[in-house]
């Protein structure tokens, strides 16, 4: 098996004899010491969602492919900003869906929110882990705080079988920590990527 990370061959010790679960830990750990983060696998040309299941000995190439955290999280940002800009919009919608009696239309589309509502806090933790946007605006990490509280919530409301009640949360509560995401979205970016500059600059 040839073991390609980032555009170039790696070795490793006993390949043969480990597990693919190893291998992914020891590349993973490799990319840790060079502050990197795994972000893609290829079998044989294929992305891993390719594949049911795969025999590790019929493995030909595995490529690893790495970017740096903070560009990670840019490409997400933009995805955020998407997702905001088409809050209010899915929010009517399920409001219409209830009274319409098109229920399950409606709990449908809670789920979809809830689901990217939590891509959002994971992408913002990120951002806190990861990035001097924490330092650089103190309001970030109440913000960050208000949004879990929110969210853990909404999901509370959503598994008891509240939807109504999850749907005024998602209509109060939460919509005024999307505003405060859309009011500084392009300031965090733009900090982000000065960030990776000045580390680029330097590495």
């Amino acid at each position: 098996m040839k073991i390609i990370l980032d555009n170039r061959e790696i070795t490793m010790n006993n390949v043969d004899d480990k597990s693919f679960s190893w291998i992914l830990e020891e590349v993973t750990e490799l990319l840790e010491i060079d502050g990197r983060m795994l972000f893609d696998v290829y079998i044989d040309g294929k992305g891993m969602d390719y594949y049911d299941h795969f025999n590790k000995e019929q493995i030909g190439i595995v490529e690893f492919i790495s970017k740096s955290p903070k560009i990670i999280i840019l490409e997400s940002l933009g995805g955020m900003s998407d997702f905001i800009s088409k809050y209010f919009d899915a929010l009517m919608i399920i409001s219409a869906s209830f009274n319409s009696n098109r229920i399950t239309d409606a709990i449908e589309m809670l789920l979809e929110m809830e689901n990217g509502l939590e891509w959002i806090y994971n992408v913002l933790a990120s951002m806190k882990e990861n990035t001097a946007i924490d330092f650089r605006y103190p309001e970030f990490d109440m913000m960050l705080l208000e949004y879990r509280t929110i969210f853990k919530k909404i999901q509370e409301s959503i598994e008891s079988g509240d939807y109504i009640g999850g749907l005024t949360l998602l209509e109060i509560e939460m919509s005024s920590e999307m505003i405060f995401l859309q009011e500084n979205l392009d300031t965090y970016i733009k900090d982000i990527i000065d960030e990776e500059i000045e580390e680029y600059k330097y590495n």
